[in-house]
């Protein structure tokens, strides 16, 4: 009987915690402005980025100032998903971002998502590579970083460009990191370096560009290397560096 209770008890909990995130991302976003101290004119106003756990991010993706819901199990960019927000202040069903950017069978598909501009709508960064198979690694067919707003349909900008993140090694996983300690975030690659090597890159974000392009003092500084069996640490909770709880 306490089992089958515990079952029952379990949707409305659940709807309940989805309402209270949902009106956590409102009441960043009523009180959220520009610059000026006004909203940004010709978008629905927008709210900071928000944390419903540690490997789900609230905000806005699209640009239709609804909150969307981003999800990253583990944090490594490999199994990130999106639920579009709804009029009705829900989330729709779960979508595959290795789907929606266009992977081919035999390949890997990496993301990561942030406010890499601190504009109040997210970004993301993409890169999708077929794996060599050896220790000479392949360079990427996809490497791009994506400002906001971007397509439902396919998670395209129109302001989208080249990064050099596919040039430099074939990446493994992607992350959010905070090595320049300011507001916006970085980005962490781990690499098939080539003859046995993974290494940590670094890309650090530039103030209104995005991920900057590939330093070697940088990487002297933040990078590491290692090996498959022993791969170099990597950043295990970046988005807690840049957004707070959403309640």
């Amino acid at each position: 009987m306490l089992r089958k209770r515990s079952r029952l008890m379990a949707a409305p909990v659940a709807a309940v915690a989805l309402t209270l995130t949902v009106a956590g991302y409102q009441a960043h976003a009523s009180g959220s402005s520009d610059a000026t101290g006004g909203h940004r004119s010709g978008k629905a106003a927008a709210a900071a980025p928000c944390l419903a756990g540690a490997t789900t991010l609230i905000g806005d993706l699209d640009g239709d100032g609804r909150p969307d819901k981003i999800s990253n199990p583990g944090h490594t960019g490999l199994r990130t998903t999106v639920q579009w927000g709804t009029a009705s202040g829900s989330f729709g069903a779960k979508t595959s971002v290795s789907k929606l950017i266009g992977k081919r069978t035999g390949e890997v598909a990496t993301a990561v998502v942030a406010d890499f501009q601190k504009d109040g709508t997210l970004d993301i960064v993409v890169n999708i590579v077929e794996p060599s198979g050896g220790d000479d690694p392949n360079k990427a067919r996809v490497a791009q970083y994506r400002p906001g707003p971007l397509k439902r349909s396919n998670l395209s900008s129109a302001h989208a460009r080249h990064s050099d993140i596919g040039d430099h090694g074939e990446a493994k996983q992607l992350r959010v990191a905070n090595y320049g300690n300011d507001a916006y975030p970085d980005l962490a690659i781990l690499n098939n370096d080539g003859d046995g090597v993974w290494e940590r890159s670094v890309r650090l974000t530039k103030p209104g560009s995005g991920p900057g392009e590939y330093s070697y003092e940088q990487q002297q500084r933040y990078g590491a290397s290692g090996t498959p069996a022993e791969p170099p640490s990597m950043p295990t909770s970046g988005w807690k560096h840049f957004y707070k709880p959403c309640s």
